[in-house]
């Protein structure tokens, strides 16, 4: 019985990141903690995202133009159009260094490798800053001031940047010397329970050395109960956040929402000052559900477009900045 359990989990895990075959999940090493996905494509084309971008573009200067022109014509990159995803993760400590975190970021795209590295061995402030070798067998980029720092690409739709072990680890899950992500079950059972479609998601599992600092802390003591979290993050065209804590006990869920309301509380006491601020920050909802601890938050287009007419209403309201006089 036993038997059929364990293998009953490992199908279920393996389905579970069967869904994300393909995506830098099947990189990243086992031992990871925390991944948190940002989808540059869908947050671009998001409506509001995308005027405020487009704004920001029309109002540079002829050198910026020309800067922002020069730099995608060396590179080949085009921020606002070859950047897909950009995922961060983190994966215990850094090797003989326990306040350094071990982790490292998933920049996913298209690349011209030859034209970056090119680009940067023609600018002379670039070139005396970096060195440009392989590492693991893959094109490299070091900073001659942080030569743990590293960047590298796996291939032309794919960069890495990260401490140096890290970017071991994930060569060698790569080579197929290393267990990726999903040989973690506690992970993967987090992992199926989030939006993996949202502009912004996360996934993380909350280390020990976490719990205890919660502990030391009397009002965050409660959270210390919480072993993972997962998080969403969409705005397109309404705005909602949701971010899921899972306890640990079912005896314990009374502490951690109280702690939780606590800590909204106190948040929506600091927000108070701006009007507008506190119209969002009431519109926050803090739920409970077995061992799942909620707190989300959904605002309409229409909520958003009245809170930003009544900001800039303010601001063109307010008195224009005392200007000192000149020195004689």
């Amino acid at each position: 019985m036993k038997k059929l359990s364990l293998m009953t989990a490992f199908l279920f895990v393996a389905m579970t990141f069967a869904a994300y075959a393909g995506s830098v999940l099947d990189l990243i090493p086992m031992d990871t903690a925390l991944v948190v996905n940002m989808n540059f494509g869908k947050l671009l084309s998001t409506e509001a995202i995308k005027k405020q971008v487009d704004e920001g573009m029309s109002k540079q200067t002829p050198e910026q133009k020309k800067a922002y022109t020069d730099f995608v014509t060396k590179t080949g990159i085009d921020p606002l159009k070859n950047l897909k995803e950009v995922v961060v993760f983190i994966a215990g400590k850094a090797e003989g260094k326990a306040d350094k975190p071990k982790g490292g970021v998933f920049i996913t795209g298209a690349f011209d490798i030859e034209k970056i590295l090119k680009a940067i061995k023609d600018d002379p402030k670039a070139a005396a800053d970096t060195v440009i070798e392989k590492f693991e067998g893959f094109d490299a980029i070091k900073g001659k001031k942080d030569p743990e720092s590293i960047g590298i690409f796996l291939d032309n739709g794919t960069a890495l940047i990260g401490n140096t072990d890290v970017v071991k680890s994930v060569a060698e899950v790569k080579a197929g010397k290393g267990k990726n992500l999903s040989n973690n079950t506690a992970f993967g059972n987090v992992l199926k329970k989030t939006d993996a479609n949202a502009s912004v998601w996360g996934v993380g599992l909350i280390p020990q050395t976490l719990k205890d600092q919660a502990k030391a802390n009397p009002q965050a003591a409660p959270l210390a109960a919480i072993n993972a979290l997962f998080f969403s993050f969409n705005y397109d065209p309404d705005l909602n956040f949701s971010f899921t804590g899972e306890v640990d006990k079912k005896e314990n869920m009374d502490a951690v929402m109280t702690s939780l309301n606590g800590f909204l509380a106190m948040i929506k006491m600091m927000g108070a000052q701006s009007p507008e601020a506190a119209e969002v920050l009431n519109l926050i909802k803090v739920e409970a559900a077995d061992t799942s601890a909620k707190v989300s938050l959904n605002v309409a287009k229409a909520k958003l477009d009245e809170i930003k007419k009544k900001i800039e209403e303010k601001m063109k309201a307010a008195p224009a900045p005392a200007v000192a006089p000149e020195k004689k």
